[in-house]
């Protein structure tokens, strides 16, 4: 815009007064707009709404560049004006095409924001029903013997346990003693058993 202003000051147009202040308020928006638009999800109203508003916003700042398709110029005694106002109509119907883009991307994605919006508040119910729902108190713990449940048990006898039946005591004959370890038979005035060389007892020599 500086170049054009400043370079060719014979170049007149309906809104060249004011037009750098047009560009950047009119471009300012268009760039507000559209990101306002890409912050939202799809499917909500928020975001066809700016979708529209940056069509809209599209539209007049091509309309104002364009000074309305219709431009003067002077030069000493030549005046020539230019007008291709059909042009920028034209140009302009086809941005606002954008907008049915914008529509139909709601549409398309309206049934998906609704089903998340469903879930969501299914969850803060579930979160409340959670909060609101008493927490069970603990019972305390008695010591006490009152508190012990009884069970059955049987005694079983000490043969049951560890201990093996004595085996009865096998007649010897005179004069002769029995081992301890291998239970084999010596006579009285041996020191040891000829069958597994185990010592007797100082006392069975006897």
């Amino acid at each position: 815009m500086n170049l054009i202003t400043e370079n060719y000051p014979q170049l007149a147009t309906a809104f060249m007064p004011q037009i750098q202040m047009f560009v950047l308020f009119f471009g300012g928006m268009v760039v507000a707009s559209s990101t306002l638009e890409a912050a939202h999800r799809p499917g909500t109203y928020t975001r066809m709404m700016f979708g529209l508003f940056a069509v809209a916003f599209v539209c007049m700042w091509f309309f104002i560049v364009f000074g309305g398709g219709v431009a003067e110029l002077t030069y000493g005694p030549y005046f020539v004006r230019f007008d291709m106002s059909m042009i920028i109509y034209i140009v302009i119907v086809g941005l606002s095409f954008k907008g049915l883009l914008v529509v139909s991307t709601f549409y398309d994605f309206k049934g998906h924001e609704r089903e998340r919006a469903r879930k969501k508040r299914l969850e803060q119910m579930e979160v409340k029903a959670r909060a609101s729902r008493p927490m069970p108190t603990p019972q305390p713990r008695s010591s006490s013997f009152s508190a012990m449940r009884s069970t059955e048990f049987e005694v079983t006898a000490d043969d049951d346990i560890d201990h093996a039946l004595s085996m009865p005591a096998r007649p010897v004959a005179k004069g002769m003693k029995v081992c301890e370890v291998c239970g084999a038979e010596a006579p009285v005035k041996d020191y040891v058993c000829r069958n597994c060389g185990e010592w007797f007892p100082s006392d069975s020599q006897e």
